[in-house]
């Protein structure tokens, strides 16, 4: 008698709607994935493997035994597209074969813990299925993250759709900040020491200061951007994979971090917000393994600001207060001057104006305590030009027109010393606000003018554009006039050229 042919393995329906398999899959965890594939679907690991193009027998042995696991984004899609997983199970995307609607199990509830407003460490559950998509993880493991990193500096290399439409998700920022600001907390009370600062990494961060000047002063751009996530993953990541002497081991996670920042920061000003999320959840889980809290604290200040500008200022305020206290016990005046900044721009955008004006006044008494010659390179442009207009945007938040003007002129001109356009246009358009709540409408027009003038030239910025937006929408009671309806025409052109106004 011939044996039956059973023919190509998918994953039954009645499998995935089980409640412990939709958890191994919401985790990647194929081990039990597969373990529960071979109890309720009779399916053998030969079976599994040779339903996935590039998986052998032997390999599945070894990720059902735990002897190995699958990281590659690339083998994650492959055993999705042939075992007919649903993308939204794995944080993928849709799958080309999958219809355009999902039967009800696609869809994976996810519990990622939120921080409360009493503690960084209290939570609460919400329902998210893309918080343990890739890159939103803090993973313990530095080896996993390594991974994450170099996955997703190669798909943004590369523009892979997956990290393109990846979106912002608030939930995941609470794991990240309350492990990071918890081990942060025990570094300090071991009192662990610093490293030392190593030729060997000094080259790298030499090309941290290129890539750096390049986005501050120039404006950086997706090419920019990707021209570091290409240097990260085939110079940087590759020296974390060898053996070296602790002191020069910290020191490569530190530079790897900061690499690991700066993607995400140019990111985040080009509008892919997706992307930059899940790097600068990496860059902090790498700044912890470096021991470099100061750093930590940086990448906070980073994730903080993000989530203000996105509309949730309440995040943005645990994460820049997070921050502040993972920096006890050091000497930071450059990183804890960010974060009462941004501290205050989330208090400006809650309407909290009182706490507003004094976080301000911690920030400018902090500031004036920096020596730039005493901060790490990451630091150089906590300056004057940044200060001054983030001062200046929570003033203008909490509609104190008059200060708002003086600080935004103070860091335009300061911006102009300097060549840096993109900040120069960001203040300039607070100049701009300033005039339209003082009712100043020729102020307001010459304003917007000049500050679409300085913006020329610059990569178009996510952070340009929405200030430009609400320029435009505050334009809007003038357009009687008609050189109020020359100027919107203008910012349609130029600023909000394929963006919505």
């Amino acid at each position: 008698m011939s044996a039956v042919s059973l023919g190509p393995y998918v994953v039954s329906e009645r499998l995935l709607a089980r409640d412990d398999m939709r958890a191994a899959l919401t985790a990647r965890d194929f081990g039990t994935a597969f373990r529960l594939m071979r109890k309720y679907d009779a399916a053998s690991q030969d079976r599994i493997a040779s339903a996935v193009e590039g998986l052998d027998q032997s390999r599945v042995s070894k990720i059902v035994h735990g002897r190995d696991r699958v990281a590659s984004l690339e083998l994650i899609e492959r055993i999705a597209d042939g075992l007919r997983i649903p993308g939204g199970m794995l944080g993928l995307a849709r799958r080309a074969w999958e219809p355009t609607t999902h039967t009800a199990h696609a869809q994976t509830d996810v519990k990622a813990p939120v921080l409360d407003s009493r503690s960084i460490t209290a939570q609460q559950p919400v329902t998210n299925p893309e918080a343990t998509a890739q890159g939103l993880v803090y993973e313990p493991s530095v080896r996993r993250t390594l991974s994450t990193v170099a996955e997703l500096g190669r798909a943004d290399v590369r523009r892979r759709d997956m990290l393109l439409r990846s979106s912002f998700v608030l939930g995941a920022l609470a794991g990240p900040s309350r492990d990071w600001l918890l081990a942060s907390l025990d570094a300090a009370d071991s009192g662990r020491p610093a490293h030392a600062d190593m030729a060997a990494v000094e080259s790298i961060r030499t090309m941290f200061g290129v890539f750096q000047e390049m986005d501050v002063i120039q404006g950086g751009g997706d090419i920019a951007r990707r021209a570091v996530a290409q240097y990260l993953t085939e110079h940087v990541l590759p020296l974390l994979q060898e053996s070296h002497p602790e002191p020069v081991r910290q020191a490569l996670f530190e530079v790897a971090a900061e690499q690991t920042y700066l993607a995400g920061w140019m990111a985040f000003d080009s509008g892919q917000h997706g992307i930059a999320q899940r790097y600068l959840i990496q860059s902090l889980r790498l700044s912890d393994a470096s021991g470099n809290r100061m750093l930590g604290a940086h990448v906070l200040a980073g994730l903080s600001d993000q989530a203000t500008q996105l509309g949730h200022p309440d995040e943005g305020l645990r994460l820049a207060r997070a921050g502040r206290h993972g920096l006890r016990g050091l000497r930071a005046p450059a990183a804890l001057t960010d974060l009462y900044v941004l501290e205050a721009r989330a208090l400006s955008v809650l309407g909290r104006s009182t706490d507003t004006a004094a976080t301000i006044a911690q920030a400018e008494k902090t500031f004036d305590l920096i020596n730039p010659a005493n901060e790490p390179e990451w630091a150089k442009f906590i300056d004057e030009p940044y200060i001054a207009g983030e001062i200046a945007n929570s003033l203008r938040d909490i509609g104190d027109p008059t200060e708002a003007h003086r600080y935004a002129r103070q860091s335009v001109e300061a911006a102009r010393k300097q060549n840096r356009g993109r900040r120069g246009a960001l203040s300039q358009t607070v100049v701009a606000v300033s005039f339209t709540q003082q009712n100043d409408l020729e102020g307001a027009i010459a304003a917007s003018h000049k500050a679409i003038d300085i913006a020329a030239g610059v990569p178009t910025s996510a952070r340009y554009v929405t200030a430009m937006t609400d320029l435009r929408k505050r334009l809007v009671p003038y357009q009687h006039d008609a050189n109020t309806r020359e100027l919107v025409s203008r910012i349609d052109r130029t600023a909000l050229a394929g963006s919505a106004a």
